[in-house]
């Protein structure tokens, strides 16, 4: 799965070097509301919490390479009353994509590459812990469209068809229970209104994310989570 879009990412280095090129780095601050619902804990887990992603962009003429990464975020459920305490969730997610302009004026642009996900959920009404890595190809478009001066409008929808995991679980006793292969798919769209001040870019959006998986044996949910927020977003050119 890491295959296609790291040999992507060398052949636009091998044979581009000698195009235009610019390095960015930036960071997106968001306020997420979100809810998470497990195989074990139908009862909702929802809260809001402050979020921080970091990105990286490398650009060559029509193709760019971008990843970001959003460091863990957790939320804490409302049942207080549980056996165990409050139910609680955690994910951490890393993209990768490699993408291609569509059209002469770099606004539209289409590309692959990969996710990485890890989740981890406490029920607090059996003391059960879960916890998952998943990964899935990541499919996405994405345009940036002029609008007065020098602001623009960004939008991007991905598609991720086929996430895989392997769910673990350890009771309350930290005794290991049977692992559970996780088949799934989710979708991860924004957009954002953006300017620029001098070298540094500016963006105020949104940002949403739906993602489910199911046990591949049984077909029953595993894990749904869903949110979405107002993002902040802020980018730095380093070179070019």
């Amino acid at each position: 799965m890491l295959r296609p879009a790291l040999a992507l990412a060398l052949f636009l280095m091998l044979g581009c070097g000698a195009a235009r090129a610019e390095t960015d780095v930036g960071v997106l601050g968001a306020i997420v509301a979100g809810s998470h619902v497990g195989q074990d804990n139908p009862t909702p887990v929802s809260g809001v919490v402050p979020g921080a992603l970091l990105e990286f962009t490398q650009r060559w003429q029509g193709f760019r390479v971008h990843l970001e990464g959003v460091p863990q975020i957790s939320v804490a459920g409302t049942n207080s009353g549980a056996a165990f305490g409050r139910s609680t969730a955690s994910l951490s997610i890393l993209n990768a994509t490699a993408l291609v302009d569509l059209d002469p004026h770099h606004r539209i642009r289409a590309g692959a590459g990969f996710q990485l996900i890890n989740l981890r959920n406490f029920n607090g009404n059996n003391g059960d812990t879960n916890y998952a890595r998943a990964t899935s190809p990541r499919y996405e478009l994405a345009a940036t469209l002029p609008a007065a001066r020098d602001h623009f409008v960004e939008l991007s929808f991905a598609v991720l068809p086929n996430v895989r995991a392997n769910l673990g679980a350890h009771d309350i006793n930290n005794q290991p229970g049977a692992d559970k292969p996780e088949i799934g798919a989710e979708v991860d769209y924004s957009a954002g209104y953006g300017w620029r001040r001098g070298a540094t870019i500016y963006v105020v959006g949104v940002r949403g994310l739906s993602y489910h998986t199911r046990n591949g044996l049984t077909g029953q949910l595993v894990d749904r989570n869903v949110g979405g927020g107002v993002t902040f977003e802020a980018r730095f050119p380093i070179a070019r």
